[in-house]
């Protein structure tokens, strides 16, 4: 009978003792599942998290991108105008050219005004008292103050076969359909000496001597008489343009006002020239760019006898200057646009490499855990 009472006290011992185990291993695993599995929906969470946020930088760098190639409703007017005004200009070049002076004088009327309040209201009023705006006020002083003037058309003609033209390739004027500010820049240096061409090639002896009796007096080019007048107008505004601005405006200048010297100082400042000029105490900076812009006027209009005399050179010159203009437009799409869209895709790249570069120690952590959950079983 003592036997079987101490077998099954060692049975119930065993039995609880393997139950008490049982009961204790079970809550420790029912704690550990819980608490690793808190964490796995913790990364399943940050994965979401991950995800989402990589949804959002996407979302985001589309909005950017939209905004780099997003056009307003005036730009895409006004590209509908400039095309127009290409189309127009043609058509009146070739069946109409009496009226082309007409047509550039609408054209100054209607974009000067809208230069004039731009640059103002950017700070840019300053610009406004370069050469190409002298002379296209001469240009029009000429059409319509003084056509009988025979050194007002001179000086016209050498300036604009000279400087303004070729301002178009030294100064990368760019024929942008879209833009107003840019449409303007080559409109001024390109136009007028479309029309002094027209005067000069295209009118009809009997219109030209009724309409323009100052062009039709010059029958031919005398050089040293070119350079006379040229010089004594380009004195003209130079000596206007060093008062009203670089003495009177002194003070706002070293203040950062922008002005034509001023932009090309920076633009110019690692050429042999730039470096010549920069190099010199003040004010013998302005005397040197004084000097070398005379002296670029006087190389440019040294061939204006060859445009005066021969049309198809004329023209074929002309086509150069704007085919420049052209090809400066195409390359601001290409170059402004890429570039913009490249700038975007690179800051795209950076920010997914952040976001993966934190993303790692989290799906190292999650690694880890498994491993370890592996080999407690």
């Amino acid at each position: 009978m003592s036997t079987i009472q101490n077998t099954t006290s060692t049975i119930s011992k065993k039995y609880n003792k393997v139950k008490k185990q049982g009961i204790s291993t079970y809550n420790k695993l029912k704690v550990e599942t819980s608490n690793k599995g808190k964490k796995y929906y913790q990364e399943l969470k940050d994965t979401e998290a991950l995800r989402k946020k990589l949804n959002e930088r996407v979302e985001k760098f589309d909005k950017r991108l939209s905004r780099v190639f997003y056009a307003s409703e005036f730009e895409k007017l006004f590209y509908s105008a400039a095309i127009y005004f290409l189309f127009a200009g043609g058509f009146i070049l070739g069946h109409y050219p009496e009226y082309f002076h007409v047509f550039y004088t609408a054209l100054v009327v209607t974009l000067m005004p809208i230069r004039f309040y731009t640059y103002w209201k950017r700070s840019y009023q300053y610009f406004l008292a370069d050469l190409c705006y002298y002379v296209n006020g001469l240009l029009c002083a000429f059409i319509w103050l003084a056509p009988q003037s025979q050194h007002l058309f001179i000086v016209c003609f050498a300036f604009t076969f000279g400087t303004l033209s070729w301002a178009v390739v030294t100064w990368r004027n760019s024929l942008v359909l879209h833009s107003v500010d840019k449409f303007t820049s080559s409109f001024i240096h390109v136009t007028p000496p479309v029309v002094v061409f027209v005067i000069t090639h295209m009118l009809t002896e009997e219109y030209k001597l009724e309409r323009f009796p100052g062009a039709a007096k010059v029958t031919r080019w005398h050089f040293f008489s070119g350079l006379l007048w040229t010089s004594l107008y380009y004195l003209i505004w130079q000596s206007a343009y060093h008062y009203f601005i670089t003495l009177k405006r002194a003070a706002k200048i070293k203040a950062g006002r922008a002005t034509s010297f001023e932009w090309l100082r920076k633009s110019f400042a690692n050429t042999i020239l730039g470096r010549f000029v920069n190099s010199l105490p003040d004010p013998f900076p302005v005397v040197a760019f004084t000097f070398i812009q005379y002296g670029y006027q006087l190389l440019t209009m040294s061939i204006c006898p060859i445009w005066f005399r021969f049309k198809y050179l004329a023209a074929l010159f002309l086509t150069f200057i704007f085919f420049v203009a052209s090809y400066n437009g195409a390359t601001y799409y290409v170059d402004y646009y890429g570039k913009k869209m490249e700038k975007e895709v690179q800051r795209l790249r950076a920010e997914i490499a952040e976001m993966q570069a934190s993303s790692e120690s989290t799906f190292e952590d999650s690694s880890e855990s498994l491993l370890e959950y592996a080999k407690t079983k």
